[in-house]
């Protein structure tokens, strides 16, 4: 797989994620890439925060769920991917120019 491909950069962003099934799909790349949501990770504790405030949300307006909230944060982690694929293009160009 091509480093500078889609399909590695998604791979690298479910190893970050913890999407990727690491039984049914292993890579040589999770022993050096860490699930940053983890338990007692930063993102494992943000998530964990993002999820409790959602949840007093929904207990004040008396709902099992509020669309507008899973919107937000559904859109707020889409943002999160997108920056992330374009760090990696930004730190892909600036490793090749500083050669």
């Amino acid at each position: 797989m091509e480093k500078n491909s889609m399909e590695f950069k998604r791979m690298l962003y479910e190893l970050m994620n913890g999407t990727l099934d690491l039984e049914t799909h292993p890579v040589p790349e999770s022993r050096n890439v860490k699930n940053e949501f983890e338990e007692g990770g930063v993102c494992g504790e943000l998530y964990k925060e993002v999820f409790e405030a959602n949840r007093r949300i929904c207990e004040r307006f008396g709902v099992p769920e509020d669309k507008d909230v899973e919107i937000i944060i559904s859109k707020l982690l889409q943002i999160g991917e997108y920056e992330c694929m374009k760090m990696y293009d930004y730190g892909a160009l600036f490793s090749k120019n500083s050669k």
